[in-house]
């Protein structure tokens, strides 16, 4: 029984870390979308684009790893950023 709770507990935690990366990651996607509106340099808008490559491939295998804490059968769906 305790190893139930215990186990039931770190998936939580575990969840829990994992959405807030997601989000973080998320909000870093959005940012930089938005200074792309705005730098005119080449090299810069570069970077932030090398950036947000980056963070979208990191957001997928963080979703991946998202969704494995479920029971086979369970999906979660998510809309592209």
């Amino acid at each position: 029984m305790m190893k139930t709770v215990l186990t039931s507990c770190w998936t939580a935690a575990r969840r829990a870390a994992l959405r807030f990366q997601m989000r973080s990651l998320e909000n870093h996607i959005d940012c930089c979308d938005e200074c792309l509106e705005c730098v005119r340099d080449p090299v810069a808008a570069l970077r932030i684009r090398t950036s947000r490559a980056l963070s979208c491939r990191e957001l997928a295998r963080v979703r991946a790893e998202y969704n494995a804490t479920f029971q086979p059968g369970v999906r979660k769906v998510w809309a592209a950023p």
